[in-house]
């Protein structure tokens, strides 16, 4: 499966764009879509997609500065651009960043369906990268529910796996360090907590290495533990309250964001630490939840069901429904409701 993320400030286009990827075929999955190039840089560090697809012209950051902030940190992301202009200076510098493939507006579907097969052998290199990435936000995000030596110990088991990479492929075992540091000291930094008296550690000395992100994840882990455990602002709590009456329409970090006068990235840290989880994931539980009652007390299709939770395609309903139940929409309703 190629994750994606789509970011694009038209409404309407970035709607179009969706279903698009959605109808290229079963390996893709759009795993976020966002309106501007500060709210998809919040979301890729969430969602760690494997592929990216971005218009150049956006608010807050446009999408030529987003993939160089990309390609500064790193990371293994295959981007496409999408532009209503075609000027050569702007191609050049997207394919100095790494851009794989520049497209003019308005994009047909069998442009789009092209350009994402002709990506899936570049995309082939980055699944393992990728796949380090998300078990690693995984244990992040599954703190609660995991006892603090538990975390430890599965992150301090990951970040070995990582180390034995020096043998086969010691580029991404240093891309992996370098973005497990980055995520780690943003989430340290968004909870005011500085790292500046961590030791460094020695490239070459895995005892090293696995002591200094020892002592990130255990200044993480309490830190967090106690910011839990702190009063929810009311603007958060008015987040939630407004979230839970409209969560059947397409619901953004940059709606939200101006809901409650905070900047993207703060509205985002903030909600994550006082909900423990990311708005995109916030969402999709209420229409899981709201999904799962009609599938068992109604008889609505799945279809149906689908849309009325705000889904706007059955192949991303399903997906998505498959990731928090187990199940797909129709064994969860034939399991239960025989």
């Amino acid at each position: 499966m190629y994750t994606v993320l789509v970011a694009e400030n038209e409404p309407w286009v970035l709607k179009g764009i969706v279903e698009m990827v959605e109808a290229a075929g079963e390996e893709f999955e759009v795993a976020g879509a966002c309106l501007n190039g500060e709210e998809a840089w919040n979301m890729i560090h969430e969602v760690w997609p494997m592929i990216l697809i971005t218009d150049i012209q956006m608010p807050e950051l446009d999408g030529l500065s987003l993939i160089q902030r990309m390609a500064e940190h790193r990371l293994p992301v295959v981007s496409i651009i999408l532009s209503g202009y075609d000027n050569f200076q702007y191609a050049q510098r997207a394919i100095s960043y790494g851009v794989s493939e520049y497209l003019l507006k308005p994009v047909e579907f069998q442009e789009l369906r092209d350009t994402l097969h002709r990506s899936k052998e570049k995309l082939e290199t980055l699944k393992d990268l990728n796949d380090y990435m998300n078990k690693f936000q995984s244990l992040l995000d599954n703190r609660e529910a995991l006892a603090p030596k538990q975390v430890m110990q599965k992150q301090s088991e990951l970040i070995q796996s990582v180390l034995k990479l020096n043998v086969l492929n010691k580029n991404a075992r240093v891309s992996l360090l370098n973005i497990f540091d980055s995520k780690l000291k943003m989430l340290l930094s968004e909870l005011g907590q500085e790292t500046k008296d961590i030791p460094g550690y020695e490239a070459d000395n895995d005892l090293s290495i696995l002591n200094y992100y020892r002592a990130l994840l255990e200044r993480w882990y309490l830190a967090s533990s106690v910011s839990a455990k702190a009063s929810v602002p009311e603007a958060i709590e008015r987040s939630c309250r407004y979230i839970k009456a409209h969560y059947k329409d397409e619901i953004t970090l940059t709606e939200m964001a101006d809901f409650t006068n905070f900047s993207v990235s703060h509205f985002s840290a903030l909600f994550k630490k006082h909900t423990g989880t990311s708005l995109v994931n916030y969402v999709n539980q209420l229409k899981i939840d709201e999904a799962k009652r009609l599938l068992l007390e109604t008889a609505y299709a799945v279809s149906e069901v689908a849309e009325m939770v705000g889904f706007s395609t059955m192949p991303y309903f399903t997906r998505v429904f498959k990731s928090f139940v187990g199940l797909s929409p129709l064994e969860y309703r034939k399991r239960l409701n025989p």
